[in-house]
Formats: structure tokens, sequence, C-alpha cells
């Protein structure tokens, strides 16, 4: 029986809408907010979260091809277990 994997696509799906979100609100603050600060705020806090959702992206991606993959050998009444006995 096939895992169901879903949860994790829909989960990735979730951060991508909240980044997406979080950039939409951003361009509306930051016409507002025009100061060293702003700047300085972009750079050390909000500069870093789209490559690290990149990251995420493609750590979930590598581990859903990992166990998709564990899942059909572990189904495969054919596969000849190197462990065993």
């Amino acid at each position: 029986m096939p895992l169901n994997l879903g949860p994790l696509g829909e989960s990735e799906n979730r951060f991508r809408q909240g980044f997406s979100e979080l950039s939409r609100n951003w361009v509306v603050v930051k016409e507002h907010w025009l100061d060293s600060q702003c700047k300085k705020f972009e750079q050390e806090r909000l500069s870093s979260i789209g490559p690290a959702l990149a990251r995420m992206t493609a750590a979930i991606h590598s581990f859903e091809s990992v166990v998709r993959r564990a899942d059909r050998e572990l189904s495969d009444p054919d596969r000849v277990s190197e462990h065993a006995d």
C-alpha cells in the first residue's frame, strides 16, 4: 500500500503561500517605512527567508523522493532483502 505523501506537499504549498503573502505585505509596509531602520530590517531579517525557503523546498523534494523509492522497494515482493539471513 503506497504511502500518502499528500500532507508533505500541502505543507510545502502552505510555506510558499505564506512567503508570498509576507512578500506582498512587505511591499506595502516598505512604501510607508522609508528610513535606515527599514533597510536594516530588510537586510538582517528578510533577505535570508527566500534562500532558506529554497533550501527547505529542495530538502522536502529530496526526502519525498527517498521515501517514495523506499516505499516501492519495500512493496516489491520480488525484491530480495540484502539483510536476509
